[in-house]
């Protein structure tokens, strides 16, 4: 894996800044301090952060790109848990606070610009950034609360239904990412998801799938 650091143009990253603020806003000064603990790092296109078998040493925020955080299953299938985009946090936070090897793996789908926290420092930075410590927490809560909704959800959804809440919720995916990985996400075949595209497409999202 061949992961670099660079500088970037805006020092103090305002579009993680703003991805905060609503739960708890930093003055200045901590601000600052906390950007002292973030290391902005770039990955290619198809390079990992962390994959199983490993520990996850880092989490952070996506600053530009989509990823994906999957794991394989019993038969060797690639199973897709989430898409991250810009504003989202990602990591695997079980072998982050623990660090125990990671069952899973996270995976650039186009180049990707993040903004990583380490675990060597991350306890410092918890202790002097309350804000932070605060934010980690109550984001950390409505994560967990965010990926079992939509488990409970899928289970229950046709793919039909499935498809056009992703349409709904994260448009812009179709134009950034292959479309099996679009599949993956949803749990059908890619030839399922081509033939409901096409539908939806003649017939508009009222047709019967079928």
């Amino acid at each position: 894996m061949c992961v670099f650091f660079l500088p970037m143009s805006t020092p103090l990253w305002p579009r993680m800044r703003a991805a905060m603020a609503g739960i708890a806003p930093m003055d200045d000064a901590e601000y600052e301090i906390f950007c002292g603990y973030v290391k902005p790092t770039r990955l290619a296109k198809k390079e990992h952060l962390f994959t199983a078998g490993h520990a996850c040493t880092r989490i952070g925020f996506v600053n530009e790109g989509c990823l994906r955080y999957y794991l394989l299953d019993n038969n060797a299938e690639e199973r897709i848990i989430y898409l991250a985009m810009e504003n989202w946090w990602i990591g695997d936070l079980g072998s982050f606070n623990h660090g125990h090897a990671s069952l899973n793996n996270l995976q650039a789908l186009t180049d990707v610009e993040l903004l990583l926290m380490e675990r060597g420092t991350f306890d410092e930075l918890c202790s002097r950034c309350p804000s932070w410590e605060k934010f980690f927490r109550i984001a950390t809560q409505k994560a967990y609360a965010a990926i079992t909704d939509r488990y409970i959800q899928f289970q229950a959804m046709s793919a039909e239904e499935k498809y056009l809440q992703l349409v709904k919720k994260s448009p812009s995916l179709f134009q950034r990412i292959p479309q099996h990985y679009i599949a993956s996400y949803l749990g059908i075949q890619p030839q399922s998801l081509s033939r409901i595209r096409k539908k939806l497409a003649v017939e508009g999202p009222d047709a019967d799938i079928g």
